[in-house]
């Protein structure tokens, strides 16, 4: 299958260099169609990937078993930040719904509560992230 994906991948590769030339010589690419072309070839280019991309990591689950059980507990890690993002940490009325209404601003206090989530997941996972460099460097120093 490695090898299907990488001679689809040059095969679109050349295709999208050859397109790619014929706009560049072209005095007025945007009335050849030429850009049409390219922008089709760039969206299916990028579906194509996507859809290797997940089929390889579906494989690669499914054989490793090893690899899913770590990955089931990162999704469940993940899931554990998510909720305790939306359920304790956000309330949705840190802010005045009113005052945005005014300008114009729909927002209801759903959509406070979710962009609220949606931040404090992210500061959580950062420091997750930093944590755990600080860790692995420590512990790479004191195993050398």
């Amino acid at each position: 299958m490695y090898r299907i994906a990488k001679i689809l991948a040059i095969i679109l590769g050349v295709v999208g260099l050859v397109v790619w030339v014929m706009i560049a010589r072209n005095d007025n690419p945007s009335q050849s169609g030429m850009v049409d072309v390219m922008i089709n070839l760039g969206y299916w280019m990028t579906i194509i990937t996507a859809v290797v991309t997940f089929a390889f990591s579906i494989w690669q689950l499914l054989t490793h078993p090893d690899k899913l059980k770590k990955a089931l507990i990162s999704l469940g890690v993940f899931a554990l930040v998510l909720f305790i993002s939306y359920a304790v940490l956000s309330s949705g009325t840190d802010i005045n719904l009113d005052r945005l209404a005014q300008r114009g601003i729909n927002v209801t206090e759903g959509t406070s509560k979710m962009v609220g989530a949606g931040l404090w997941a992210f500061y959580l996972l950062a420091i997750i992230a930093v944590v755990a460099m600080v860790f692995s460097g420590i512990k790479k120093i004191i195993s050398n």
